[in-house]
């Protein structure tokens, strides 16, 4: 997988997830999963604004 669509993910799960300070269950879970994901990275969660790429979409495809 590509590290921006990791990126992508875990941006998706940290937004899905909220508060840290307020968690149910499963938002627990988003917050454990992106904690994963940007892990693999080496991608601090404080430096993961400053790592995505606005303007990529995929691969590029022929």
């Amino acid at each position: 997988m590509h590290l921006q669509d990791r990126l992508l993910i875990a941006e998706a799960l940290v937004a899905f997830a909220g508060d840290a300070r307020t968690l149910s269950p499963r938002e627990r879970r988003a917050w454990d999963l992106a904690d994963g994901l940007l892990a693999e990275t080496d991608v601090p969660h404080e430096a993961l604004a400053t790592q995505i790429d606005e303007e990529w979409s995929g691969p590029e495809r022929d």
